[in-house]
């Protein structure tokens, strides 16, 4: 019978990823700044932010209870106009204070429960952490290589390289018994010519086959023929694929805070908890105990203790101590459960704890959730829990 971790590298594997400018992230980038703004003026605030934009609007709705003074709109304005778009934006907020029922589960003196007069976790719910040895960064292979990918995007445009490349952007890869099969980009970009002229398909071609050269060749030098490419007609690498991308972001579409969660997490073979990231305080153990449990997970896979590890713990609302944690390798069941053991006497899983030990209302920290949000939550070794401990 198949160890239950290898179902996790399946003979053929694919993953997608977005780059800052792609709709759904913009949304990820707002709300994470709402946060970032707050806690900046009072690391007690409590933030939890939805926002939904889309063809020139935005709704920012949500709660907050905080000493921090700001303006709403105004960071959400300037934090699109930063990731490089420059649509001009109407915005509609509601934002009320964090019900009570939920704040005094959270606050220290307010926590209820026999035994729990501590900070509870904010919700209920499920977290996920994973690592596995396949890269450097102990991520996925695939969803490693479509970052790889998005990240170049962003990198040809910000520095120069390529000044008609946007900001909007996805890229998604397959991977077939170890070897990249496919590849798909979609770049959002600027056009000089107009519609369906000569001049603007010799256009689309030479875009396509500067993105070949410049991002799909360097990562995977034999994938694709550049003259089938620049046609649209190589059946492995797909490069804006509807040929003109020149609307994105908000101009095009619509996104919504949370919506890639595959992104945000490992890709599409490895489960995830379910609650999305941004927007949310470090109270809320959608997001803490998530990091916490890739924090672990990575520990364990970088100690080399196992090849790949997934952890995984759940909370009920206003109660510090999990209601379960589980520690899953494919290690043999009498080194799992030790393994297990070992993680739970070294690791406190209480919110506070996480808070603490992770840092994540220190002042001085050299990052913020809104990096978070722009190019993943995991593999950057600017963030705490990418930081493997030994145990």
């Amino acid at each position: 019978m198949r160890n239950e971790m290898d179902m996790r590298k399946a003979r053929s594997m694919a993953a997608e990823f977005v780059t800052n400018g792609h709709p759904d992230k913009c949304c990820d980038q707002m709300a994470d700044a709402i946060v970032d703004t707050a806690l900046s003026q009072d690391p007690k605030s409590r933030v939890a932010m939805e926002v939904t934009g889309g063809h020139g609007g935005i709704v920012v709705i949500g709660e907050m209870t905080t000493c921090a003074v700001f303006d709403i709109g105004e960071v959400v304005r300037r934090t699109y106009r930063a990731i490089g778009h420059d649509h001009d934006l109407a915005i509609f907020t509601n934002v009320v204070k964090q019900a009570k029922n939920i704040a005094q589960g959270v606050d220290d003196e307010k926590a209820v429960g026999k035994g729990h007069a501590e900070q509870g976790a904010g919700d209920q719910g499920i977290m996920v952490g994973y690592a596995v040895n396949d890269t450097p960064e102990f991520m996925p292979l695939t969803w490693s290589i479509a970052k790889r990918l998005c990240l170049m995007m962003h990198d040809l445009r910000v520095d120069g390289t390529l000044p008609w490349l946007r900001p909007d952007g996805k890229s998604q890869v397959t991977i077939v018994d170890g070897k990249i099969t496919h590849v798909t980009l979609a770049a959002h970009h600027a056009l000089k010519f107009s519609p369906d002229t000569p001049e603007e398909k010799a256009e689309l071609a030479q875009i396509r086959i500067e993105l070949f050269n410049r991002i799909v060749r360097p990562v995977v030098p034999d994938l694709g023929n550049v003259d089938m490419v620049a046609a649209g007609e190589d059946p492995c690498v797909v490069i804006n694929g509807t040929g003109r991308f020149v609307q994105g972001g908000f101009d095009a579409d619509a996104g919504t805070t949370g919506r890639k969660l595959m992104v945000d997490n490992f890709g599409p073979n490895v489960e995830i908890g379910g609650g999305c990231y941004s927007g949310k305080d470090p109270t809320k153990v959608d997001r803490s105990a998530a990091y916490f449990c890739r924090f672990i997970a990575k520990s364990i896979v970088a100690g080399g203790y196992a090849r790949e590890a997934i952890v995984k713990v759940g909370y009920a609302i206003g109660v510090a101590k999990p209601t379960y944690v589980s520690v899953q390798t494919s290690l043999p069941d009498d080194e799992a459960r030790k393994l297990e053991a070992n993680v739970l006497d070294k690791f406190d899983f209480r919110p506070k704890a996480i808070i603490e030990r992770l840092g994540l209302i220190d002042s001085n920290k050299d990052w913020r959730y809104e990096d978070t949000a722009r190019f993943g939550h995991y593999g950057d070794s600017r963030f705490p829990w990418e930081t493997p401990v030994s145990f």
